[in-house]
């Protein structure tokens, strides 16, 4: 018998009124449980967070019981321990730079800096259309940590980028096949919202 992975994520509200920048951890535990794998995990608020262990949340304990902070990092750290960080060496790779990738989406729209260079927009939409090209998502035929990391991500973007992406068919088909796909959208269907707007 596989003993369980048992995982804590210390979040606002323990994800009760929103999932925010933990939209992509508490994704992967789904996925990983929906693909038959022996996982658990309970939500705590950043009050019940080891302490030095980071600066703000989301921060995770993981089954060996380290724990840890840095959104990207911990994405990082369950690609590979739930196997949800591509298969391939290339898809390995095209993951971890897309997580990175949607992180510098995010901060650049939710920073202003898209007023402030308004061809920015297109140019990360044009990176992303363009890994689009060879795979369904954006490392590999099927979802990795950087489709449910580019959630949160666009969920920002679909809020304060009133100009959207519909020019780049690829990156819209991603944006609908990610959330009808069963994992996402059961998140979406339980009535939590995604982002605190």
């Amino acid at each position: 018998t596989t003993s369980s992975m048992s995982y804590t994520i210390y979040y606002h509200t323990a994800c009760e009124k929103f999932y925010g920048r933990a939209i992509g951890i508490v994704l992967s535990l789904e996925e990983a449980k929906a693909k038959g794998k022996a996982v658990s995990y309970v939500v705590k608020t950043p009050d019940a967070a080891p302490t030095d262990v980071g600066f703000a949340t989301p921060m995770m304990t993981l089954p060996s019981g380290q724990s840890m902070a840095q959104t990207p990092a911990i994405l990082g750290v369950l690609g590979s321990q739930l196997a949800l960080g591509g298969t391939t060496d290339e898809e390995k790779v095209k993951c971890a730079q897309a997580v990175l990738d949607v992180e510098d989406i995010f901060s650049e729209v939710i920073s202003g800096k898209w007023t402030a260079k308004p061809e920015r927009p297109d140019k990360w939409f044009a990176l992303l259309e363009a890994k689009l090209a060879s795979t369904k998502y954006l490392a590999a035929d099927e979802p990795t940590i950087a489709d449910f990391h580019a959630i949160f991500a666009f969920e920002w973007v679909n809020a304060k980028h009133a100009a959207g992406y519909a020019k780049f068919p690829k990156l819209t088909q991603w944006w609908a096949a990610i959330n009808a796909y069963p994992t996402v959208k059961a998140l979406r269907d339980n009535g939590i919202p995604m982002i605190p707007i």
